[in-house]
C-alpha cells in the first residue's frame, strides 16, 4: 500500500512542477509581450514625461530596470508583470494621440494576468493606488 502512495505523491508532485513551471512561463511571455508593446510606443512617446513611474515600477524590479528588462527573478514575476502592464497603462491613457490597438493589447494582458491567480487582481489594484501616490508625492 506504502508503495501506491509514494507512486501517487511522485506523480502529483511532478503535475504540480509542470504547472508551476507553466504559470511561470506564461508570467514570461506575458512580460515579454509588454516588453514588445512598450517598444513599440516608445517612438511615440517622451519617457521622461513618466520618470516616476517609471522609478516606481524599478523599486520592485531587481538588478535592472523596466526599461531593459532581464533576469529570470524578473521576468517570471508576477508583480513584475502586474507593474510592467500599470505602467503601459498609464503612458497609453495619458497620452495625447490614442493608441487604439495598443490599449487593446494592453487590456488583453491584463485580462491574461488576472486569470493566472485570484492574487493578480488585488495586487494590480494595490499597486495601482500606491502608484498614483508616489507619483502625486514626487516634485516635480
Amino acid at each position: 500500500m506504502s508503495y501506491m502512495n509514494k507512486d501517487l505523491a511522485r506523480t502529483l508532485e511532478q503535475q504540480h512542477k509542470r504547472s508551476v513551471r507553466g504559470l511561470f512561463l506564461k508570467i514570461q511571455d506575458l512580460n515579454n509581450n509588454c516588453t514588445l508593446l512598450r517598444k513599440r510606443l516608445e517612438p511615440h512617446i517622451d519617457l521622461a514625461v513618466y520618470k516616476h513611474a517609471v522609478d516606481y515600477v524599478n523599486q520592485f524590479v531587481s538588478h535592472t530596470t523596466i526599461l531593459n528588462l532581464k533576469f529570470i527573478t524578473n521576468t517570471q514575476n508576477l508583480e513584475v508583470v502586474v507593474l510592467h502592464t500599470l505602467l503601459l497603462t498609464y503612458i497609453v491613457e495619458n497620452e495625447d494621440s490614442y493608441f487604439e490597438y495598443e490599449h487593446k493589447l494592453l487590456q488583453g494582458y491584463i485580462h491574461e494576468i488576472f486569470a493566472l491567480n485570484d492574487h493578480a487582481k488585488t495586487l494590480y489594484t494595490n499597486h495601482q493606488e500606491k502608484m498614483l501616490h508616489y507619483m502625486e508625492s514626487q516634485p516635480t
